[in-house]
């Protein structure tokens, strides 16, 4: 727990610069490696911009930075340009359908123990990221990253 901590306060330093280029440079191989081992008929890119789309959601707003560092992302798995307007819908969404969103984090948790350590430290990485991109991994961040590592 305390080394979680610790990553936390030292991912919370790092440079918007260096945020875009390991997220981006993560992704595309966190999405590819997903891709091979996905069930239920879920995609990479599924699972991959569920997962998004909780580290943005996770402290209950989407902040500019946030939004920013995971547009092009967006665009990508929506298949047109994301907007600000709409990430915060998609958020409202989510909200509404706790229950549902709360399934699928489960279903991508149970997924976890069928990939490889590094799979795993790859995602876990992005979604920190994520989280710290506005210079604060909050405590509702925290504890739902606490939930994909469990």
């Amino acid at each position: 727990m305390f080394e979680f901590e610790k990553l936390c306060r030292e991912v919370e330093k790092i440079d918007p610069v260096t945020y875009a280029l390991v997220v981006e440079q993560k992704s595309k191989d966190v999405i590819a490696k997903l891709a091979l081992v996905t069930e239920n008929g879920l995609s990479g890119l599924t699972i991959y911009t569920g997962l998004v789309v909780g580290a943005i959601i996770s402290d209950g707003k989407i902040s500019e930075e946030e939004f920013v560092l995971v547009k092009p992302m967006l665009d990508v798995a929506f298949e047109r340009d994301f907007t600000l307007a709409e990430a915060n819908a998609l958020m409202k969404y989510f909200k509404a359908e706790t229950k549902e969103y709360k399934q699928f984090i489960d279903a991508v948790a149970d997924l976890f123990g069928e990939i490889s350590d590094d799979l795993k430290a790859d995602i876990v990485t992005v979604c920190l990221l994520i989280c710290a991109v506005d210079g604060k991994v909050s405590f509702r961040e925290r504890k739902w990253l606490k939930q994909l590592i469990r």
